[in-house]
């Protein structure tokens, strides 16, 4: 997938003019090297370790090292290592006989001259916050869901800028006045993308279905698996999946099972960010059936893969809201998704072209090479700021 789909960031089309200037920076005159720490917590890589990557690689050239602390236990495949360095931390087992880990990286933070950290998600922000006071460092934080507001609270000049992820994640941070409104800042992640549409290539071989998310809302996924069996009643010759897990799975297994399509469809377990390239790319349509109050990272790379989407709702995701660029359907309602499916099975010329505008839309709007730019003004920002005083003196 990545020989095939994996564009050059500095070769992406300029911009419309006018669009999203907040992503738009100037033009970066040469500075002193900045040293950065991300702070990953358990989760962070396997969710959004398709954007991080092409942000490690695009910071180096802007002079921007980066040291990344990861929790014991998480796989950093998705990060370059060298030159990206990785400090493992873990919890401390014996309380009076080990060093405090958090201690111990704010003391690791100021010997490497670590400029400024960053909490890669909301689940790091706790540790980062905590690190930035203990080694005198400013701090951000990104975005990716809409609970999010609610999780952090007034977090006030204790952040020094917050990264949202979307149009609908950054009003509602607004709203719940997490800090300052100045501070509150859009970044949309930066995936590469394929070049062209990927789906129907060959009609020697079955269309193959994927539908995705978090499979807690039986409702929304048995109309799903309903519009499967209408399709296999009409002799359409396909291969479902849902990929996902939740509560409502065994419910779902039955569902199938009695509409007698158990051959045709198969449950395949929620895979991290770097398997679902891979899996779009013998894909010909996806679909997710569920709002999401996360970003909804499996369409965003359904999207970069030249895969067309059907989705219930936008959610968090701005990147669902156009009808031109992802085709919309009623959550719940077989009929509905249904007729839109079969709409696309039956025009391939159609559904090549839904799958080419949101290529373009994402070229415009997560582009890793305006991303990198925009977020090294962050950084550079940021660390020209009076550095708050240490809580913890180096040893």
């Amino acid at each position: 997938m990545e020989q095939q789909g994996q564009s050059n960031p500095e070769n992406q089309p300029a911009p419309p003019a006018g669009d999203e200037p907040e992503l738009v920076p100037a033009a970066l005159q040469s500075h002193r090297r900045l040293r950065v720490g991300w702070v990953a917590g358990p989760e962070t890589l396997d969710l959004y370790g398709r954007s991080l990557q092409p942000l490690a690689i695009g910071l180096l050239d802007e002079v921007i090292d980066v040291a990344a602390l990861c929790p014991q236990q998480c796989d950093v495949q998705e990060l370059p290592s060298p030159p990206i360095e990785i400090l493992r931390y873990g919890k401390r087992r014996w309380r009076l006989l080990s060093p405090n880990p958090i201690e111990v990286l704010a003391d690791e933070t100021q010997r490497r001259r670590v400029d400024l950290l960053h909490a890669l998600d909301c689940d790091a922000w706790p540790m980062t916050a905590r690190l930035a006071r203990l080694a005198g460092r400013h701090c951000i934080l990104s975005s990716y869901s809409l609970d999010d507001a609610r999780r952090l609270g007034h977090l006030g000049d204790g952040v020094a800028a917050v990264l949202a992820a979307s149009d609908p994640i950054q009003v509602s941070l607004a709203a719940h006045r997490v800090t300052r409104p100045e501070r509150i800042q859009l970044l949309r992640p930066g995936v590469y993308q394929v070049r062209h549409a990927t789906c129907f290539q060959d009609p020697s071989y079955r269309v193959s279905i994927i539908a995705g998310g978090d499979l807690d809302d039986f409702a929304a996924f048995d109309a799903v698996v309903k519009c499967f069996g209408q399709l296999r009643d009409r002799k359409y010759d396909c291969v479902f999946f849902i990929l996902g897990n939740g509560r409502a799975e065994k419910s779902l297994r039955a569902s199938a099972e009695r509409l007698g399509i158990r051959h045709e469809l198969t449950f395949v377990d929620q895979q991290p960010a770097r398997s679902l390239p891979g899996i779009f790319k013998a894909a010909d349509i996806y679909i997710s059936p569920v709002a999401n109050r996360g970003l909804d990272m499996a369409c965003l790379l359904a999207m970069a893969a030249g895969v067309p989407v059907l989705a219930a709702a936008e959610g968090a995701s701005d990147f669902l809201a156009g009808d031109k660029i992802v085709t919309r359907f009623n959550q719940g309602d077989a009929t509905d998704l249904t007729r839109k499916l079969t709409g696309l099975m039956d025009n391939h010329a159609a559904a090549k072209e839904i799958a080419e505008r949101a290529l373009t839309h994402l070229r415009a709007h997560h582009s890793p090479a305006r991303v990198v730019a925009a977020l090294t003004e962050v950084y550079r920002r940021v660390a020209e700021m009076p550095k708050p005083s240490p809580a913890l003196q180096t040893v």
